[in-house]
Order: structure tokens, then C-alpha cells, then sequence
């Protein structure tokens, strides 16, 4: 069906749900902590060593060697040569750099800072967050429930066309990435009689298009009260 046949009796609107998916991995349950312990314990028995966790054991028999013989007092240049840069210090420069990174970073007092703020992309980093919206359709004092953003389809544009509007209609410097050039989703909302009767529709088709915006994306929502990013068990 044409969708200006559809339109004679349907208000053809589109919506898009807007997701931020997740940052970092979520915390292990405890289930998979103690299957994660198990593993690394399998994995020490059966493996086989690498180069470098060779290497490891031979440096700790030179710096044992070594000990000894600056013990009894011996000449230690040639040991020393041998043991060169040992892994150990490896490590504690490897640490260094992670504890630096993590320090940087700051991501459990980055999702701390945010968790309470409902408006931002920062909040809850270890789940996925879709945006939901208020809107108020060009009537002064109407507001909508909280739904995923929609507008109507205008004639003579694509659908996948009214979705980036619909985008930019929410807010401002929006860089998202939408899926496909079809909807995923049609919903069919009928009106209650009063409304059909003013509206002379039966209601309203929905068209739902998804689409991904990254954590670190800032956009300017044109009014913050009416938006607001939940995690979908909220």
C-alpha cells in the first residue's frame, strides 16, 4: 500500500530508538567468577609456557645466583649482563602504566558523577542506555508519557528521511549512526473515538528505525527537561 493511500486514513508517524551501548563489560556474578578462577587454575596445569613466562623462571635462578655470589663478596658484572632487563621490572612498568590508564580514565568515578543524572550518555557505562523523550506534538501545555522520539511524516520525504529529522527535532549536534533504510518495526495505534472523530483518523501508524550513538557524542537537547537516557530494565 502507497503511503499516500495509508495517509488518507493514518496518521504515518516515525520514531527512532536512540541507544548508547555499553562501554566497559559488566561486573562478573558470582558464578562466573568462580568458572573464571577454575579456568585460569585449568589453564596454569595444562598450558604449556611461553617465552616470556620462560624467560621469567630463568631470571629468577640468575637473581637467586646472584644473591649468592654478591654474598660471598664475588664479582657480579657478567651475571648481571646476563640478567639485563628482567621481566619483573617488565612488570612493575606494565602495572605502572595500567594503574596511570585506569587513574586517566576514571571510570567507576566517571559512572559515580553521572548515575544520578538521567540526561547524560556517562551514566551506567557497563549497560546499554536507550533515549527516551517527552514531546509536546505543537500543542502548548500538552505533554506526552515518556516515549521514544517521533515525529510525523511529511509528504514527499522517505521515512528513513523523517527519522533524521525526527533526530535533529530532539536535539542538536546529534551524531548517530542509523540502521538501514526500512523500519524494523510497524506499530498501529488507534486513536479513542473523540480524537478519531477530530482528527477524522483511525490513528496512527508507527514506524520505528533504530539507531547507535557513541558514549562520546555531546549534544544539546533543545529542552534537557524532556529528555532523558534509561537503561531498559528501568
Amino acid at each position: 500500500m502507497r503511503l499516500s493511500a495509508l495517509r488518507c486514513k493514518w496518521d504515518i508517524m516515525v520514531s527512532v530508538a536512540l541507544s548508547r551501548p555499553q562501554v566497559v563489560a559488566a561486573p562478573m556474578t558470582e558464578i562466573e567468577r568462580r568458572f573464571h578462577t577454575l579456568q585460569i587454575e585449568e589453564e596454569k596445569e595444562k598450558s604449556l609456557l611461553c617465552d616470556f613466562e620462560l624467560k621469567s623462571l630463568r631470571d629468577e635462578k640468575l637473581i637467586a645466583k646472584r644473591a649468592e655470589l654478591e654474598r660471598e663478596g664475588k664479582e657480579l658484572s657478567e651475571l648481571d649482563e646476563q640478567i639485563g632487563l628482567s621481566n619483573a621490572m617488565i612488570q612493575d612498568e606494565w602495572s605502572r602504566r595500567g594503574e596511570q590508564l585506569l587513574k586517566n580514565i576514571n571510570v567507576a568515578n566517571t559512572q559515580a558523577r553521572n548515575l544520578k543524572d538521567e540526561h547524560s550518555l556517562m551514566r551506567m557505562l557497563d549497560r546499554k542506555l536507550v533515549l527516551i523523550v517527552q514531546q509536546r506534538f505543537g500543542q502548548d501545555g500538552y505533554k506526552s508519557p515518556w516515549i521514544l522520539p517521533q515525529l510525523r511524516h511529511q509528504s514527499g520525504e522517505t521515512l528513513r528521511e523523517t527519522a533524521e529529522r525526527c533526530l535533529r527535532e530532539v536535539a542538536e549536534g546529534v551524531q548517530a549512526t542509523l540502521y538501514g533504510n526500512a523500519p524494523f518495526a510497524v506499530h498501529t495505534h488507534k486513536f479513542p473515538k473523540p480524537l478519531k472523530q477530530k482528527l477524522n483518523k483511525d490513528g496512527a501508524k508507527i514506524f520505528f528505525y533504530h539507531a547507535v550513538v557513541p558514549p562520546s557524542s555531546t549534544f544539546l537537547p533543545k529542552k534537557k527537561e524532556e529528555l532523558q537516557c534509561f537503561d531498559t530494565d528501568e
